[in-house]
């Protein structure tokens, strides 16, 4: 079991200078915060909107009277006419055509790559054959051949059927041939090389 190590305050570093500089810049914005917050703005609690009235032109010898001596008095301005800013009447919006949102919508996704053509067919093959040829015997009405699986011995001659998948069609010195009747495929069978 690990223990944590303890530590003391005796261990513990100094406050850097930046350590000041922050604590300092934290307590004037404090101070700043609360002498902002106790200041009555001069115009009340909030601006309001007032509406604007509108002053008589006033006439020309009133300013030239107005003016200081010695100046020449400005003629004023005319009075720009006020617009007429009631809302136009509007009607509905067109229905909107499938062509204004296919700038919005996602570009189409590319066709699929055409299919490959199919590869032709494998061309069948035979099973391996489930029996050892362990031996060939010849006799005055033709030559047998001796086979043997895991499960049984047979004697064949040519032209039997062996499981009712194989026949034999020649037996000779260094093996036999047969043919897998489903799919007429032939096959040789040799003896094995005897090992030492």
């Amino acid at each position: 079991m690990s223990r944590s190590p303890v530590v003391s305050a005796a261990s513990k570093p100094a406050l850097s200078p930046r350590h000041y500089v922050l604590a300092a810049g934290l307590a004037l914005s404090i101070a700043a915060a609360l002498w902002a917050a106790q200041i009555e703005p001069e115009g009340g609690d909030l601006a309001q909107p007032v509406a604007s009235q509108r002053r008589a032109p006033v006439a020309l010898g009133t300013v030239a009277s107005a003016a200081k001596p010695g100046m020449a008095a400005a003629p004023l301005p005319a009075p720009l006419p006020v617009p007429n800013w009631a809302p136009a009447e509007r009607g509905a919006w067109a229905p909107a055509v499938e062509s204004q949102f296919a700038a919005w919508a996602p570009p189409a996704p590319p066709p699929p790559p055409p299919a490959p053509p199919p590869s032709p067919p494998a061309e069948p093959v035979a099973p391996p054959f489930p029996y050892q040829l362990i031996g060939r015997l010849v006799e005055a009405e033709g030559a047998v051949a001796l086979l043997s699986s895991p499960a049984k011995t047979l004697a064949v001659k040519t032209g039997e059927v062996i499981d009712g998948q194989w026949r034999v069609d020649q037996i000779h010195e260094r093996g036999l041939n047969l043919t897998w009747l489903p799919a007429k495929l032939t096959q040789s069978v040799n003896f094995r090389a005897a090992t030492p």
